[in-house]
Formats: C-alpha cells, sequence, structure tokens
C-alpha cells in the first residue's frame, strides 16, 4: 500500500468488476428486519404479562441496543458507494479513507451494540434467579469491555486522525497502536464475555425442584445465547482474515456482516425467552377457536361428535399449561426493583414462578 494513495497494480486473477454488496445489502437488511421484529414480539408479549405497561430493566437495555445494532447496519450499507465490499485496487485514496474513518466510527457503534444486549440478558437473569455477585460480575465485564473499546479507539493513534489518514494522506505524521492487534483481540473479548454469560443460569437452573426434562428444556431456551458465541467466532476468523489480507476492503465485507449479525442474533435470542405470555395467548385462542368450532357436537352440554374426545384432551392440555409452576419463568418480576407476592399472582390470574419457590430453591 502505497501513502501515494496508489495501491499499485491489480494482482493477477483479481476481476475488479465482482463486488460483495449484494450479499452485504441482504445480509444485513434480513437482519434489520429480524431484530426489530423480535423486539416488537418481545414488548407485545410483555404488556401481555400482566396487562400493564410496565417493564423491566432488561427490557429498557434492549432498546438502545436495538438502535446501536442499527447503526452498525447503516455503517455497513454507507460504506458501499466509497468501496466497501470492493477490491481495494478499484479504490481511490478518498475513498479509502472514508471507509477508514467509518470503521472507525463502527468499532464504537458494535460496542455499544452488544454490551447493551449483553447487559439485557444479565439483567433477564437477576429478574429470574437474583443472583447479585454473578450479576455484578457479569455487567462488569460487559461495561469494561465497551469503556476499553471506547477509550483505545479513541487514544491509540495520535493524532486521532492518523488512524484513517495513514495509509493514504502523503506527509502524515502520528502514530498508531497495532491496529490489527487491538481489532483481533476485541474479537477475543467479547467472545470470551459471551461465554460467561451463557454458562450464567446452569447453576441456579440446576438446585430448582423440577424433573430433569424440564430443566433441560429451559436450560435450551435460556441457552440459545450459544448462537451468538458462534457468531463471534466466525467473526474472530473473518477479522482474522482481514488481517492477514492484502485486499483490505473485499476481506472488510464479511467483517461488516458478521459484525451486525452478532448484536443481532443477541437481540434475537434475548428476546425468545420473554415470548411466554405471547404463546400463552396464541394458545388460548387457538383452543377457543377449536372449541368454538366443535359447540355443533354438543348436545345439552354433553359431547355427542366424533371430535369430542379431541376437544376434552384440548382442554386437558390447556389447564396443564395454566396451572404449570415451573414453566412460568417469565412472570417471576414485574419490572425494575419491583416483586411480586404469591397472592397478587394469584389474584392477578398469573400462576408463574412464586417468589418464595424462587428464595427457596434457585437463591
Amino acid at each position: 500500500m502505497s501513502n501515494s494513495g496508489v495501491f499499485g497494480p491489480t494482482p493477477p486473477g483479481v476481476d475488479l468488476s465482482k463486488t460483495h454488496n449484494a450479499a452485504v445489502v441482504q445480509a444485513v437488511v434480513s437482519l434489520m428486519v429480524i431484530g426489530t421484529i423480535a423486539v416488537v414480539l418481545r414488548f407485545i408479549s410483555q404488556f401481555l404479562r400482566d396487562g400493564r405497561k410496565f417493564l423491566s430493566w432488561d427490557d429498557y437495555l434492549i432498546i438502545p441496543a436495538l438502535i446501536l445494532a442499527h447503526g452498525t447496519a447503516i455503517c455497513s450499507l454507507v460504506s458501499l458507494p466509497y468501496g466497501g465490499g470492493k477490491h481495494l485496487w478499484v479504490l481511490s485514496a478518498q475513498d479509502f479513507t472514508t471507509i477508514w474513518q467509518i470503521l472507525f466510527a463502527y468499532v464504537m457503534i458494535y460496542a455499544g451494540a452488544v454490551s447493551f444486549t449483553k447487559a439485557s440478558i444479565v439483567m433477564f437473569y437477576w429478574r429470574l434467579f437474583h443472583q447479585k455477585w454473578t450479576t455484578y460480575i457479569c455487567l462488569f465485564l460487559v461495561w469494561s469491555y465497551f469503556v476499553v473499546i471506547v477509550v483505545v479507539i479513541n487514544t491509540g493513534c495520535q493524532p486521532l486522525e492518523y488512524f484513517w489518514t495513514q495509509y493514504t494522506t502523503p506527509g502524515a505524521t502520528g502514530h498508531c497502536i497495532n491496529v490489527s492487534l487491538f481489532f483481533f483481540a476485541n474479537g477475543i473479548w467479547a467472545m470470551l464475555v459471551d461465554v460467561c454469560i451463557l454458562i450464567t443460569p446452569i447453576r441456579p437452573i440446576y438446585k430448582l425442584h423440577m424433573s430433569r426434562n424440564m430443566k433441560i428444556m429451559i436450560l435450551a431456551v435460556l441457552g440459545l445465547g450459544a448462537f451468538v458465541c458462534i457468531a463471534s467466532i466466525v467473526r474472530i476468523i473473518t477479522i482474522h482474515q482481514l488481517i492477514n489480507s492484502p485486499d483490505l476492503t473485499w476481506a472488510m465485507s464479511s467483517v461488516f456482516i458478521w459484525s451486525c449479525c452478532e448484536p443481532f442474533i443477541g437481540i434475537v435470542c434475548a428476546c425468545i425467552p420473554c415470548y411466554a405470555p405471547l404463546f400463552r395467548r396464541i394458545w388460548k385462542q387457538a383452543h377457543t377457536s377449536s372449541r368454538s368450532k366443535g359447540t355443533s357436537g354438543f348436545s345439552g352440554g354433553k359431547a355427542s361428535g366424533p371430535d369430542s374426545k379431541g376437544t376434552q384432551n384440548m382442554q386437558r392440555s390447556w389447564n396443564r399449561v395454566q396451572s404449570d409452576d415451573e414453566v412460568q419463568l417469565t412472570n417471576f418480576a414485574d419490572g425494575p426493583g419491583s416483586t411480586r407476592t404469591k397472592g397478587s399472582d394469584e389474584a392477578s390470574g398469573f400462576k408463574g414462578v412464586h417468589v418464595k419457590t424462587w428464595e427457596a430453591h434457585a437463591v
């Protein structure tokens, strides 16, 4: 790479007409839609939870997480007109400088997106299990990651603009940390935090007084964060490829895609365990619809048709869902600093895990 802005002759076998633009647009836009739908369904489910518009800390934290995740997507899309996803040798010096400025902003936006997402997951675990020290440790890891990334990216080059002028501006003077190593260490740290959060619910769930199959089912739902770890690993691989690639802008497109994928997938995984009230509402409506269709087979309050047995079985299944105290984990807390009592749960029609149950068996 030349400081004159001339990147040298095109290597043999490189087709300069090819781009990754379509792949970036398809992946990023799809992730934006999926992440937004996941958060919308989360709030619908939370409002159905107790009939009141009252949110918990984990719900509040998912809002800036979604906004910042959209920020990573916007950065990825904005980079395309300046050569993101194209081969390096078709870029002008100004385009390459702009790409590097976008990358500078991207690092901080990404760090904020994943940090708010992970903090939301940690606070969800707090709402369920009230593990004080585990929560403190996880939150410390999450926010220390964010602070270190922001501080290092803003102080790693002196002067600051040398971060994006060192490659293309003749006569630019300054010094930088090893930027490539910084990006790689950033990815490793993010993955380790993901793993710590992933193992957090194992111990309290293991202590619950419920069947093994039920524990496995709950762990499977809460363990969806494993997909975030996978995205983190793939992102680290793409960063390694970027560091060792002479065609930086071509390799950078994969980093942008996976750096969008990680926060959006994290948001989806953070939202899915909160859907229990929505699933119950859908199940109840489906059951009601089935019963209304089967009323023609009843006479004098007694079943007289061939579907009567199926209807009665569905009724019994629904009653079991309503009375299962062990599955309704997401009904435990109403919001920041609030705790429901057993009496209030029963009075409001919710039969979730009661406070006394958690205090006896899960804390």
